[in-house]
């Protein structure tokens, strides 16, 4: 992927100020239960009507949109009609997990990446793979590799999403998230994904000193994910990851999950939504490392101030 369109495809899915609030979109199965938990229709029909919701209301308010290709395409299509100027990231992820169970594993779906993808706007490509302690290195090193070397030839942004399976208590877990970037920051991914460090439950101060480990260690723009943290203390954490180096977030639940149990889900994104992920961005404008600073590219290549 040559440098002027790598700059082109990060100021796509990135805010003026170089951070990103984005927000996912590509939930499966867990969205199927969040909705069943709420007592809502959960059907795969469903499922796409919510989705599409999400990419009409945030999709202007957010940097890019995280969808997936199994019930995501209308939203999609949608964004396109709604936000135009919004970037655009696709899932190319196969989840294994049961009708309204946990998340068990993951594989590349490399069918999904094809040029057809680039030809619709699409900036960034994103996979999802878990890392657990008692699994060797060599067991997620071909997908990786190929993921992003893939995204690379497509021309499009690689999106690593490197999951600890642990605990958040758990008193490995911190340890195990620098670990994790350590290892999947050696494939170069364009931006690495991951869970809040701590997940915050031990305070900005403390949550703002792991980023600074994940940060020296994955050695690529990261922005963190919202699950594990509650709703109410996600902008704080947005805060102190971005202070200990972080580039933004990309988040599904910390800004559409209160829509899910509203009388009127379309109007609460549209108003406390819209007003969530626009709070959410002014502190990545704030805090967030530019993604031309973490990735080492010359600000005036890529048009900053």
């Amino acid at each position: 992927m040559r440098t002027i369109d790598k700059i082109a495809a990060f100021q796509a899915i990135a805010r003026p100020s170089g951070g990103f609030a984005i927000v996912a979109d590509d939930g499966r199965e867990s969205l199927r239960a969040i909705l069943t938990r709420a007592g809502r229709a959960a059907e795969d029909g469903d499922l796409t009507d919510f989705k599409v919701l999400v990419a009409e209301r945030l999709g202007p308010v957010a940097s890019a949109l995280l969808v997936d290709l199994v019930y995501g395409r209308p939203a999609l299509d949608a964004l396109r009609a709604a936000a135009p100027a919004c970037g655009r990231i696709v899932a190319v992820d196969r989840f294994v997990e049961p009708r309204l169970g946990p998340l068990e594993a993951t594989s590349l779906d490399r069918e999904a990446m094809t040029p057809e993808l680039p030809a619709q706007g699409v900036q960034a490509l994103k996979f999802y793979i878990y890392w657990r302690p008692e699994q060797p290195a060599a067991e997620r090193a071909e997908e990786c590799a190929t993921f992003v070397e893939r995204c690379a030839e497509l021309g499009v942004l690689s999106v690593l999403e490197g999951v600890v399976k642990l605990p958040g208590d758990d008193p490995r877990f911190d340890d195990a998230l620098v670990e994790a970037a350590v290892e999947f920051g050696s494939f170069a991914p364009d931006l690495y994904k991951t869970q809040v460090p701590t997940l915050h439950r031990d305070g900005a101060e403390a949550t703002e000193r792991q980023a600074r480990r994940v940060t020296e260690a994955v050695g690529v723009p990261w922005v963190a994910l919202s699950n594990g943290v509650p709703a109410d203390a996600f902008g704080d954490a947005v805060t102190a990851v971005c202070r200990g180096g972080a580039s933004g977030f990309l988040a599904g639940r910390g800004s559409w999950s209160p829509a899910v149990t509203a009388p009127d889900p379309g109007e609460e994104l549209a108003r406390g939504g819209t007003a969530r992920v626009r709070a959410l961005a002014e502190r990545v404008d704030r805090d967030a490392r530019p993604w031309w600073v973490a990735a080492r590219i010359d600000p005036a290549l890529a048009g900053a101030a």
